[in-house]
């Protein structure tokens, strides 16, 4: 699924393997996805899983650095990429369906 695109680890890595496993993986532009935390962060169940890190039921959110291709300052990629376990997809679309 995603395991070759995440640094640090070898594509097939079962770490990564076994951290995706559960999880949704949404792909959004940067801004879009800061308003959907902000909005989620409304629910107080959501708000601990995004402000902590580490556990099974942590959110993991990253905007990737690029390189420039001729060298100098990298830049921030025009999207971020939220992981979130899929016992949680339910309770978003409950609190986006509340916000809609």
């Amino acid at each position: 699924m995603l395991a070759a695109s995440l640094p640090g680890l070898a594509a097939g890595d079962s770490r990564w393997i076994d951290f995706c496993a559960d999880r949704v993986w949404l792909e959004l532009e940067a801004e879009d996805a800061e308003r959907l935390v902000g909005l989620l962060s409304r629910d107080s169940e959501l708000r601990l899983a995004l402000s902590q890190w580490g556990l099974a039921e942590s959110w993991w959110c990253v905007r990737p650095l690029l390189p420039e291709l001729i060298g100098g300052r990298g830049k921030t990629a025009p999207s971020a990429h939220l992981l979130f376990p899929r016992e949680h997809l339910e309770r978003v679309v409950n609190v986006l369906r509340e916000a809609g």
